[in-house]
């Protein structure tokens, strides 16, 4: 059996497997078998390259839908203060039925921080509008900085004219560029932290409370009066932001994040619910954007697989030594060191979220098995096992060698006789001192730290 393992080096090359813009690997994932004509996955710390070959019509213009508002939320926390209050506009709240809203009334005051939680979780034009006034000075001025910092971050096929999404046909981007743009927008701790929030309470500066949910049914379950929603709840889901219009269709920017491996994946125009659908059959529409990322992000995250040698391994994080305490009374030694017997020429693979994990320095210890056979082997024997594991499944193996005993130092000689009395004959007999030879150990061994216990 192959054995496998992996650790995350600058040096190392990612295998991938090669595919179309339609398909991936013998496996079959069929981008055109997603509701969604538009698609990119990638890698945010590589937004620009698609993972695995799994993008489609990514550099086609599309319309972003309120998917927008990842650039409206970044460009107002590098403009303007979490803390600041912002005065909400008649403008800002004039707004039709079909619109989705904060729930904001003219003449309020919220945080800005707030306002960026109403922007992000429930999709608020109200609050986009409100924002863009308070820091472009209308949403003209706010579509400009909105554009530079586009230009700025490399957004090379994108134009916006408002801070919400709502349609309009100088109004577009890429799949491509909204990764880049959302690649960006994770690397600030308040927008990462905005966008994973399920559900927030905004207050008004006199009191009023407004608790706002997300959207984006990869972190938050939906609820209804009349039927019940779908489930499409993703363990690694960490954001981002939806989108839907009748022009854009449905849109999800999403990314997911295991171990230390964050995907950032674009969908754009997907399917609408056809006229007439209700209920859980038009919830049907809704979540297949959510269905079709968590298919997509289980692929990249089982599929995405790097290769090195346990060589590199080892001089990256990989322990070569192993000591345990022992118990003097019932092991002679207080301690014993090992020597871990490595093959150095082994070459092994995995899944890239766990070689990010493996590169951690240290090594993490959960992913160490270590198996003692013998307390008392001799020095440069085998003693035991140490095994790297993956998902609870050893993927490889190498030898723990008896190097060095710690004993306990010997007792002083005294001169001193202690005598036995026998109850047959009063005679006295006194017991030698000790041999003042000592034990064999090693005078490194006051340096040493024990890291665990027999039976830990």
């Amino acid at each position: 059996m192959k054995r496998v393992i992996l650790c995350l080096l600058l040096s190392v090359l990612l295998l991938p497997i090669h595919g179309n813009a339609e398909s991936t690997d013998s496996t079959g994932f069929d981008l055109k078998a997603l509701a969604e004509d538009t698609v990119f996955l990638a890698n945010i710390d590589d937004p620009e390259h698609a993972v695995l070959g799994l993008e489609r019509n990514a550099d086609t213009k599309r319309y972003p839908a309120s998917t927008t508002k990842i650039l409206t939320c970044i460009v107002a926390l590098e403009h303007g203060d979490p803390d600041e209050l912002v005065t909400v506009s008649k403008k800002a709240c004039n707004l039709s039925e079909k619109n989705s809203k904060m729930g904001l009334k003219p003449g309020e005051k919220f945080t800005l921080l707030d306002l960026l939680y109403g922007l992000m979780l429930p999709s608020g034009n109200d609050a986009a509008i409100a924002i863009a006034e308070h820091l472009g000075g209308s949403v003209s001025g706010f579509s400009d900085l909105m554009n530079e910092k586009a230009a700025e971050i490399g957004m090379k096929n994108s134009h916006f004219v408002n801070p919400h999404g709502l349609h309009h046909a100088e109004h577009y981007t890429t799949a491509r560029d909204m990764a880049i743009l959302s690649a960006y927008a994770m690397q600030n701790p308040t927008f990462a932290e905005i966008v994973s929030t399920v559900e927030h309470d905004a207050f008004s500066s006199d009191g009023r409370k407004i608790t706002l949910h997300t959207s984006n049914r990869l972190l938050r379950n939906a609820s209804a009066k009349n039927y019940t929603p779908y489930t499409c709840l993703y363990d690694y889901a960490i954001g981002i932001k939806t989108g839907d219009t009748h022009l854009a269709g449905k849109c999800l920017v999403a990314a997911a994040k295991r171990g230390e491996t964050t995907y950032i994946l674009v969908l754009l125009h997907g399917e609408n619910a056809p006229e007439g659908k209700s209920g859980q059959s038009k919830d049907q529409y809704t979540v297949q954007r959510f269905y079709d990322a968590i298919r997509l992000f289980d692929y990249a995250f089982r599929n995405d697989t790097m290769t090195i040698t346990v060589d590199d391994l080892i001089s990256r994080c990989l322990p070569e030594t192993y000591a345990i305490d022992l118990d003097p009374h019932r092991y002679g030694a207080k301690a014993v060191l090992y020597r871990v017997e490595w093959d150095r020429n082994a070459e092994l693979t995995l899944p890239r979220w766990q070689a990010e994990q493996f590169a951690l320095d240290p090594f993490p210890e959960e992913n160490l098995r270590y198996e003692i056979k013998s307390y008392f082997a001799p020095i440069g024997s085998v003693a035991g096992t140490v095994s790297i594991t993956f998902e609870d499944e050893v993927v490889f193996t190498g030898n723990l060698i008896a190097d060095e005993y710690d004993y306990p130092p010997t007792p002083e000689p005294t001169a001193v006789p202690t005598f036995l009395i026998t109850e047959e004959t009063p005679v006295v007999t006194a017991i030698p001192a000790p041999d003042e030879t000592p034990h064999p150990a090693s005078s490194g061994w006051l340096t040493r730290l024990f890291r665990c216990n027999p039976g830990d």
